[in-house]
């Protein structure tokens, strides 16, 4: 069964000073030197207060407006309390936005990154989960998906959390908005889509 997911439900990890919540959305606007540091206590960063258990999907649509380079935000997920992978866009240049994904590894990250123009200012993720496996999918329109990454977790059996984040590294500040957030944790649901949907054969 999907779910959707009501933004008014969220547990704050930092909360921002300037956000608008509503019973489908959340609109943050982030704070100069704003960071996401592999401690994690230092993000403009929501976590959902729930966690998903056994297979699912998660998908949410991010709006952003980045005023200067390294401005970012997207989605998270979380392994036993820690960040395990962050997929999102970054603010390049005056023409270039970067679509990224980082998967940890203990301390360090593996870094995958597309660039993308600037005249992209919406983007729709998908994260799948199946038996330690995930997924990690992107759209421009929420229709066409392509996929990004994939990895494999040591513990099958590990908790997940998953989050949102949105902030300003350098001297800035932009508006992020988060809509349409779903969570699908049905099985039987997973393998019936999984049959009629090429990405997600094994």
């Amino acid at each position: 069964m999907i779910k959707r997911i009501d933004p008014r439900q969220l547990t704050w990890i930092c909360a921002p000073k300037l956000y608008i919540l509503s019973s489908d959305k959340i609109v943050i606007e982030t704070e100069p030197f704003t960071d996401l540091r592999p401690n994690g206590k230092s993000a403009e960063a929501v976590e959902l207060s729930l966690v998903p258990k056994g297979s699912f999907c998660f998908s949410a649509r991010v709006d952003f407006d980045f005023h200067r380079p390294f401005d970012q935000c997207g989605l998270i997920l979380y392994e036993e309390g820690k960040r395990k992978m962050i997929i999102g866009t970054e603010g390049h240049d005056d023409e270039t936005v970067r679509l990224r994904c980082i998967v940890y590894h203990g301390g360090r990250g593996d870094h995958s990154s597309r660039e993308i123009g600037t005249a992209v200012s919406k983007m729709y993720y998908r994260i799948w989960y199946r038996g330690g496996a995930v997924r990690v999918q992107y759209s421009f329109a929420g229709q066409r998906w392509s996929d990004f990454r994939e990895f494999q977790l040591k513990d099958p059996d590990s908790s997940l959390k998953i989050g949102i984040y949105a902030c300003s590294p350098g001297n800035s500040y932009f508006d992020c908005t988060f809509s349409a957030m779903t969570l699908e944790e049905d099985k039987e649901a997973y393998e019936c889509r999984r049959k009629t949907d090429p990405l997600l054969s094994d």
